[in-house]
């Protein structure tokens, strides 16, 4: 729904380049999720050009901190991607405050995307120079994604259209391996890169031939939306024609269905989402159960990290196997030399603020002895620590 009108926050972003008008901003939340919870995640992303990045860093890491806000906030020359989590008024001010510093330089509706939460989502505020896609955009990308021309947007409503309609596209999934794993649309197949930062056009089985990429459409989603915008701006460049993404990514689409007592069109599963809850349900009705257990294959959607340091696999594993496997995703992983307990399977993003995390190997391992150094055949655990 779009966001209340109101006068800019005295304290707007500086650095951000001073337009006249600010785009509109839209706020898309889940009616079904319990709005009386203390707490809001906040995900957003703004492409706006922004002046003096380190000036701006500085500013919303003030604006953060003194709202005792935990999460993490990129911005570079190409804007801002946010997730951050707080009461919701505080996540209300920083909506005003964004929208103000960045809003007037978008080419496009801003949609923040905001759930109720029982605490805090992010276990620290991270607000950091740097590319608002690891190894995609930012200061220090060669060559630099042109985002000026990128993919069409579809709204929800249109992306499912688009599904149902007689042409069939071809739907890229443009995230990491794992995300697949526990959901997706029915028409997207398994991302052949493990992770995002590794995809390219060839990787997908896109045609190479130019008369077919400027024939082939190619419809791609992601989260939130962010992935998209540099990926579709990449395709556009290799001549890529028909290139379309889903408006507000994976999470406003469901947003968008939720008053149907079912799951939305053409999605099966959960949601992954990078903070401490790991997945969520979409629409309006519980999620089929499509993740399998790495080690059974039974359907589960609990993530735990591969105990071993060198590894650290984010992987899948039911109830069953994991006191089996303790966390580790192959049992040359589980000997290991760098290998750390799993101490709680519910923290695999963090510990909530202000708590140490229990699963850090920092956690477990001697205080004289450094993180490469260490091998816990030689040096054991900690007192009070077991392996």
């Amino acid at each position: 729904r779009p966001l209340a009108p109101g006068p800019p926050p005295a304290a707007a972003a500086t650095g951000a380049v001073s337009h006249p008008i600010l785009s509109p901003a839209i706020l898309s939340v889940n009616p079904h999720l319990d709005a009386s919870l203390p707490f809001r995640n906040l995900a957003f992303y703004i492409i706006s050009p922004v002046q003096a990045a380190d000036d701006v860093v500085e500013d919303h890491r003030a604006f953060l901190a003194r709202r005792q806000m935990v999460g993490r906030v990129y911005i570079c020359a190409d804007g801002i991607n946010a997730q951050v989590s707080g009461t919701a008024d505080q996540c209300a001010e920083y909506r005003a405050f964004c929208h103000a510093g960045f809003g007037a330089g978008a080419d496009s509706a801003v949609l923040f995307k905001e759930d109720p939460v029982a605490q805090l989502s992010y276990p620290r505020l991270r607000v950091k120079h740097r590319g608002l896609v690891p190894n995609t955009g930012g200061p220090a990308a060669v060559p630099q994604i042109d985002l000026s021309n990128r993919g069409t947007d579809l709204t929800p409503a249109e992306w499912q259209a688009m599904l149902d309609g007689a042409e069939a596209p071809v739907v890229l999934d443009v995230r990491n391996d794992y995300e697949w794993d526990v959901g997706r649309f029915a028409a997207a197949r398994r991302p052949t890169p493990t992770r995002f930062a590794q995809s390219d056009e060839t990787a997908y089985g896109l045609p190479e031939d130019a008369d077919r990429r400027a024939q082939t459409p190619v419809m791609m989603y992601c989260t939130g939306g962010i992935r998209c915008e540099y990926f579709s701006a990449r395709l556009k460049a290799q001549g890529f024609q028909k290139v379309y993404k889903l408006q507000g990514g994976i999470q406003h689409y469901g947003n968008s269905f939720a008053l149907q007592q079912e799951a939305p069109p053409h999605w099966e599963g959960s949601l992954f989402v990078f903070d401490r809850r790991n997945t969520v349900s979409l629409g309006g009705a519980a999620p089929r159960v499509v993740g399998t257990c790495l080690h059974c294959g039974s359907p589960t959607e609990s993530f735990v990290n591969c105990g071993n340091i060198d590894c650290n696999k984010l992987h899948l594993v039911c109830a069953a196997c994991l006191p089996r496997t303790a966390g580790f995703c192959s049992q040359p992983c589980s000997a290991a030399p760098r290998r750390r307990p799993l101490t709680d399977p519910t923290a695999t993003q963090g510990a909530p603020p202000g708590q140490a995390d229990p699963n850090r190997l920092s956690a477990v391992k001697p205080h004289n002895v450094g993180r490469k150094d260490f091998d816990v055949d030689t040096h054991g655990y900690r007192t009070g620590q077991q392996g």
